[in-house]
This record gives structure tokens, C-alpha cells and sequence, in this order.
């Protein structure tokens, strides 16, 4: 099914001539647009396929759910006389290592007993079925056994509850946002907010455990002091000796002396000790400004995440795809096509015609192709230009022999053979349409004329055209015969009707299953290729090449072009 007028120039020269590599590799905006153009559909169908896959997997896997606790982190510390201020940033960090390490986790573990969850400690991943059954595979391949050891469930249990949270700053504050992922919503907010919990617990058992240390000390250099500062007491009492009493005097003012020092150093302490007390007691610790609630959606698979990767992950295959095929394939998509492959310069593209737009031209004898019977204007324009320039159609000269074949079956061939000798039987001359495809059902066998001595048999039949009609001449086997003697009977055929008739159009197989076109090349004055779009690959174009002499070649006619592949902004020249 066809439409006209798509022809491609190139200078004088050989129809056979090749175009260098360097001219031929040239990659411009119109070879892209024109792959763009006949690539899409593939992209987009890539595409929906990757869609679909992205949405399977999104609705079938197993969901997980992210919460999220915050917690206000406490000031640094302040620092000692002599030390510089601590950086916040590296405090920041500082915590959110203690966050993370076995102290707390443990202590989450221990207060939330994940250690006695069966459920939560059993590790059924693909991972470790696979790893436990390579192993056991090994193992009894060598005549070993794999050791056992005691598991312990409490480092099982931290191991999968540091995995499943994590930790992060938020902006250049001291808050930090605690995420932990479950596939329980209920779990990933319980242990959210116990790994906070854990956290502040953890922190103000330190900060009480270095406050009692540090009591304790004061307490004791509080007890020394007392005793040195209130030691006085016992030299109240002055000896009746004068000698003696003087120097008992001028000790219990030196120890005096001594007492008022230590009293006020004891004093001093002491108040130092209640004013760093409650100053302690006014510094906040960390906090909880956000407890984790059980999230409604789950944060994996991402449904707009999965929707994009889904697109890029299809163009990209799609685009690939097209590459390779591109790449591999070697399709006849347009004239362009033909012409980049082989360097003809005689092409003439034709659209692909709607059945609406055929026309029956009367009624066609049962002996005939149905498609001899039918006829399309669209076709006539093309061939019409291609007929008027062969020289023995414009010469007039007697017993010029056409013939149209194509290197696969189904090509259009005998559509083009047809509305050719139409064509040709309009300019006033004696036609003759050969129909030469005798691997085709036979005819009845009244309506076959077998001489004796002939391979194939005759039957001449009249197809509808403007005057008296069209002759047509069938050949078809009444037997068993062979390739060899099928080609043969058709050359004879082909020299006898020669001398009768004064344009012969022979309507051959597919070269791809016989060699009758080779065989009558030395009859044939001009040969019609006729190659089907998006189905005919340059292999075969460069195959029925290799029999077909570059003087004999007319034109080479590609059928059933797209419309984005068809441009009609072309002339057809010799």
C-alpha cells in the first residue's frame, strides 16, 4: 500500500558508485532529527515498560517508614583557666559520635530488651541465606564443618539498631535529628525516642557520677581545712610558768594567725562550692524539642523518586536500544537510507496508500493475483516519470523487456509490475505483463496451455485498463519441476514474446528464492528494484545488487514509507 513522490539526486556517475567512509560517517542535525524521528516509539514504549516495572516493584515491595526525634544538645563545656573556648561544631560532632556509640546503643538495647526479640535479632535477609548456604555448600565439599560459636544476641541487637538510625546536624545549631527506618511505623518512632532518651539518660548519669566525684573531693579538702582552721581550740589553756605561758602565748597567736587563714580559705572554699552548686544546677542539659511520632507515609520506595528514575532508566534503554539497533540492523527506513548505503542516485520513495484508496478496476479472471485487479492513482505520478525516462519506452523500440523483482517476497513488486505496464499499454504500445511467479498455487488445469517441451505452462488472461486491456501472461508449473528448469523456461519464454510484442513487463520472484532474474539478465533490457521500508535491510539491497549490471538498473523503488519518513520536496533525475 503506496503514495508517491520522494526521489533523491545524486551527481553522474555509477548507480553502484559507494560514498567514501569519511562522507558516510558524517553525523549532522538531520541524521539526528531523522533518528529522533524514528526512534520515539521505541524510547516511549521503553519507557511505559520501565514505568510499569518501577510501579510493580513500588506497590510490591516491602515499605519502610522513617521518624524522627530532636534533641537540643547542652552547652559545651566551660573551659579551664589557661584553655581556649571549645568549637561548637566539633562538639556537635563529638555527640553525635557518643549518639552513635556502643555506651548508648547498648543502653537502648537494655532498656527497650531488643536482645529478647527473636523477631528483630533473626537476620532472614537474601543475604544471609545465600552466604549460610555457600558456606555449608564449601564446607561439605572440603569434609569440613563450619565452626560454631555461640552467638552473642546483645552485639547482634546493637549492630541492627546502629544500622537502622542515623544521625545529622541540623544547619549550624546545637539541635541533631535522630532518623531511624523500620518497616513498623510504630517501631521506627519507639526506638527514635528511645535512642534520644538513651542519649539524655546517658548524659546526666555522666554529668551526676563527675558531680559526686567531684563533692567528694571537696568534701574532703573542706574536712582538712575544718580541722586546720578549728585546731586552736586545744591551746586555750596557758601554762602557770611565765616562761612557759609566753611561749604559749606567742604559739596560740601563731596558730591563731594560722586558723584565720585557714577559716577563710575554708570559708571561701565553701562558698565557691555552693555558688559552682547552683550554678550547675541553672545549666540546661540536652533535651528532647521533638519526640518522634509514627509516621503515616513511608519514605521507601519514594512514589515521585520511583516515577522519575523509572523515566530516565526507560529513555535511557530506549535510546540505547535504538543505538544498537541503529547499529546493528542496517533497516531501509527512507530514500536517504538507500542512497547513504549503496550510493545509488535512482530511488523514488512511495508512501504507504490506506486501503480506502485502492480502486478495483473491474472484474479479474480467478487465474490472476487480486492485486492485478486493483489499481491506485497515487502511483502513477512516480511511475509515469520513471517509465518516460527508459530508453526503450521512450524509443519505442520493439521487444524492450522491464523486469521487476525485489531481494524479499512481499515487497510491492507485482503492485509496481502491474500499474507499470498500465502505464506503459496507455502510450499506445503493444504490453505484455509476464506473471513469472510460478512457486505460486497453480491455475486450474483446463486454463493451462502445456506444450510439449515447455517446463512451465501458459495461460494468457486480460486484466482491465483504459482501452482494450491488459494482456497478461501467467506461467505455472504443471508438475513437479526445478529451479533450473523453471529459470530456463522462463528466458525462453522471454526471447520468443519478443518478437510479438513491443514492451514486456515480467513481474519475477523474490530473489531470495529463486535465481530467475539472474538467469534472464542477458534478456532483460532494465531491471526495477523494488524494496520494502523498515523491512528490507542493506544486506539484501547490496546482495540483488551483485546480479543486477549498473546500466541495467532503472530505479530502485522503496514502498511503503512512513509519513514522518516520506518528504515529498524532491525530483526524480537521471
Amino acid at each position: 500500500m503506496f503514495a508517491t513522490d520522494h526521489f533523491v539526486v545524486q551527481p553522474s556517475g555509477s548507480p553502484h558508485q559507494q560514498i567514501p567512509p569519511k562522507d558516510r560517517d558524517e553525523l549532522t542535525v538531520k541524521d539526528i532529527l531523522r533518528f529522533i524521528r524514528s526512534s520515539w516509539r521505541l524510547c516511549l514504549l521503553w519507557m511505559v515498560v520501565s514505568l510499569g516495572v518501577g510501579g510493580a516493584y513500588t506497590v510490591l515491595s516491602p515499605g519502610y517508614y522513617s521518624a524522627y526525634a530532636t534533641i537540643l544538645l547542652s552547652s559545651p563545656p566551660a573551659p579551664q583557666p589557661g584553655e581556649a573556648q571549645a568549637d561548637e561544631r566539633v562538639y556537635v560532632e563529638s555527640q553525635i559520635q557518643v549518639i552513635q556509640s556502643d555506651e548508648v546503643v547498648g543502653r537502648v538495647v537494655d532498656h527497650t530488651g531488643l536482645a529478647e526479640d527473636e523477631e528483630f535479632v533473626t537476620d532472614d535477609s537474601w543475604r544471609t541465606r545465600i552466604s549460610s548456604y555457600v558456606q555449608g555448600q564449601l564446607a561439605s565439599l572440603f569434609g569440613t564443618e563450619l565452626p560454631t560459636a555461640e552467638p552473642n544476641i546483645r552485639d547482634e541487637a546493637m549492630v541492627l539498631v546502629r544500622r537502622a538510625f542515623s544521625v545529622l546536624q541540623m544547619g549550624s545549631s546545637r539541635a541533631v535529628e535522630i532518623g531511624v527506618t523500620s518497616s513498623d511505623p510504630q517501631f521506627s518512632a519507639m526506638l527514635a525516642n528511645a535512642i534520644a532518651d538513651g542519649y539524655i539518660g546517658n548524659q546526666r548519669e555522666r554529668r551526676q557520677a563527675a558531680g559526686a566525684e567531684e563533692a567528694s573531693d571537696l568534701h574532703k579538702r573542706l574536712a582538712e581545712l575544718r580541722e586546720k582552721a578549728f585546731v586552736t581550740e586545744s591551746l586555750k589553756e596557758l601554762q602557770s610558768d611565765p616562761e612557759s605561758a609566753e611561749r604559749a602565748r606567742v604559739l596560740f597567736r601563731e596558730q591563731q594567725s594560722a586558723a584565720e587563714v585557714y577559716r577563710s580559705l575554708y570559708n571561701a572554699l565553701l562558698q565557691r562550692t555552693l555558688s559552682d552548686f547552683s550554678a550547675s544546677s541553672l545549666i540546661p542539659s540536652a533535651r528532647v524539642i521533638t519526640a518522634a511520632e509514627p509516621p503515616r507515609q513511608r519514605s521507601w520506595p519514594p512514589t515521585v523518586l520511583m516515577v522519575a528514575l523509572s523515566v530516565m532508566a526507560g529513555g535511557v534503554a530506549g535510546v540505547g536500544h535504538a543505538l544498537i539497533r541503529q547499529a546493528m540492523n542496517h533497516r531501509l527506513i527512507t530514500v536517504e537510507d538507500v542512497h547513504r548505503s549503496t550510493g545509488l542516485d535512482r530511488i523514488v520513495g512511495i508512501r504507504r496508500i490506506p486501503r480506502r484508496r485502492w480502486n478495483v478496476v473491474g472484474p479479474c479472471e480467478q487465474s490472476l493475483q487480486p492485486v492485478y485487479s486493483k489499481d491506485a492513482p497515487e502511483l502513477h505520478s512516480s511511475l509515469s516519470k520513471i517509465a518516460s525516462r527508459m530508453r526503450g519506452v521512450q524509443g519505442r523500440q520493439g521487444g524492450f523487456v522491464i523486469g521487476v523483482a525485489s531481494p524479499l517476497a512481499k515487497s510491492g513488486s507485482s503492485t509496481v509490475a502491474v500499474h507499470l505496464a498500465r502505464l506503459i499499454a496507455a502510450t499506445g504500445q503493444k504490453t505484455l505483463l509476464i506473471d513469472a511467479n510460478w512457486q505460486k498455487p497453480s491455475m486450474d488445469q483446463p486454463l493451462l496451455n502445456a506444450e510439449p517441451g515447455r517446463k512451465l505452462a501458459r495461460a494468457f488472461a486480460i486484466i482491465p485498463a483504459h482501452q482494450e486491456g491488459l494482456e497478461v501472461l501467467v506461467l505455472r508449473p504443471t508438475g513437479s519441476i526445478s529451479e533450473l528448469n523453471a529459470s530456463l523456461s522462463i528466458s525462453a519464454a522471454l526471447q520468443h514474446l519478443q518478437q510479438e510484442y513491443s514492451c514486456i513487463v515480467v513481474d519475477f520472484h523474490s530473489t531470495d528464492r529463486t535465481a530467475d532474474l539472474e538467469a534472464a539478465m542477458g534478456v532483460i533490457n532494465e531491471v526495477l528494484l523494488v524494496l520494502q521500508a523498515r523491512r528490507t535491510f542493506a544486506d539484501h539491497l547490496e546482495g540483488i545488487l551483485r546480479i543486477i549490471p549498473a546500466e541495467k538498473l532503472s530505479a530502485v523503488i522503496l514502498t511503503r514509507m512512513n509519513r514522518a519518513a516520506f518528504s515529498p520536496n524532491r525530483e526524480y533525475r537521471p
